[in-house]
């Protein structure tokens, strides 16, 4: 081979030379990056069926060792899912409905609450010499400008503008019927779902483990799998359960002794969102924030009330949770707090309360095939 031809070779990527790797490296990160451009758009599109199918998996998670338990006791799968189902549709209807008394009382006092905030915004606004005034001010002055010169006639024409009015009933009860019959579909759909996985029991793992091959090493990998998002899952909801049981009790009887009205409200609804890492937390501490400023008026019940919160909770995150989960299902705090920003933007609250189950199924996954390994320890937390 001659100088010349070694020269084009190095020169000329198509050819295999010093570069003739970079193109299809290029070529595969583009596609890559399309791909998962696409599946976002398709998980978003399509989350009136994929998020009630992952409920529906979490409850099955968290009842199957029930309904296991009961079989072996000599009840039939199937009576067994319909009874537990029944037990927790009576549980949850009873709930709502010793409540119902607290949040009804918490809706009348809105009105009230409202006026309480615009009294004090108004009084801050009204301040002599503050900057919000002299804002204010310079908005008026420019609001009058501009409505003085769209007032004059043109061309011996008046302009004339038609304001639209500011509250329709009806656009109001057609929106809430649309969306209470939307959480009722979306409700009896889980309830199904769940009713089917119950009485399939693993049958699922089986139709899948055959589905990957006749090969006993594909098989025992998939096994594996499995076994290890049961495993993770069962834990992460057990531990969630006890960790929102203690936040709910603890908050709640916190706030009956500061005397904050709703006190079982507030506590029920703390135990909640506590499967929202991080926002819930905050969530939470503004609402009861803004609650005891509305019923005392007073800083120090502000400060308070809302120390108090952040107490219980702080208990809950630096020492329950860590206690109770061990190391081998923790993940990267920075994985965590990005999982919850992009599940929540692609399928709102509920993709925050999927966030963290979501990527334990992705990091057992990544653990166990050894191509995504790196993603598995990225996703880890280091040790």
């Amino acid at each position: 081979m001659s100088a010349i031809e070694k020269q084009e070779i190095q020169i000329h990527p198509r050819r295999g030379g010093l570069f003739g790797r970079e193109r299809p490296r290029i070529e595969t990160l583009c596609l890559l990056f399309l791909s998962l451009v696409g599946a976002a758009f398709v998980l978003r599109y399509a989350q009136a069926v994929i998020v009630p199918f992952i409920l529906a998996l979490l409850f099955f998670y968290a009842l199957d060792p029930i309904v296991c338990w009961l079989c072996r006791r000599g009840i039939p799968r199937v009576v067994s899912s319909v009874l537990l189902i029944l037990i927790l549709l009576g549980t949850g209807a009873s709930s709502i409905y010793m409540l119902g008394g607290q949040a009804s009382a918490m809706v009348d006092r809105l009105p009230e609450a409202v006026k309480k905030v615009r009294t004090t915004m108004d009084s801050v606004r009204r301040a002599p010499g503050g900057a919000v005034a002299k804002v204010q001010q310079v908005a008026g002055e420019l609001e009058r400008t501009a409505s003085n010169a769209g007032s004059k006639p043109v061309n011996g024409v008046t302009r004339v503008q038609i304001e639209e009015p500011l509250f329709r009933a009806s656009d109001y009860l057609w929106s809430g019927s649309l969306g209470l019959l939307w959480f009722i579909g979306q409700t009896l759909t889980i309830i199904f779902l769940v009713f089917f996985l119950l009485a399939s029991g693993d049958l699922y793992k089986r139709k899948l483990i055959e589905v990957v091959g006749p090969r006993l090493s594909r098989r025992r990998l998939t096994l594996q799998i499995l076994d290890d998002i049961d495993h993770q899952i069962g834990r992460f909801l057990l531990i969630q359960a006890m960790t929102s049981t203690f936040i709910g009790l603890a908050l709640g009887i916190s706030l009956w002794l500061l005397g904050v009205n709703q006190a079982a409200m507030w506590g029920v609804t703390a135990g909640i969102l506590n499967t929202i890492p991080y926002f819930g937390t905050i969530i939470v501490t503004s609402g009861l924030a803004l609650a005891s400023f509305l019923q005392f008026g007073r800083l120090e019940m502000v400060l308070a009330v809302a120390g108090v919160t952040l107490f219980v909770t702080s208990i809950d995150g630096l020492l329950l949770t860590p206690l109770l989960a061990g190391r081998f299902s923790r993940m990267n705090n920075l994985a965590v707090f990005i999982s919850l920003l992009f599940w929540g933007w692609l399928w709102g609250p509920l993709g925050a309360l999927l966030a963290v189950p979501i990527m334990m199924v992705m990091k057992s996954i990544c653990d166990h095939i050894e191509a995504l390994q790196p993603i598995g320890h990225l996703l880890g937390e280091g040790k």
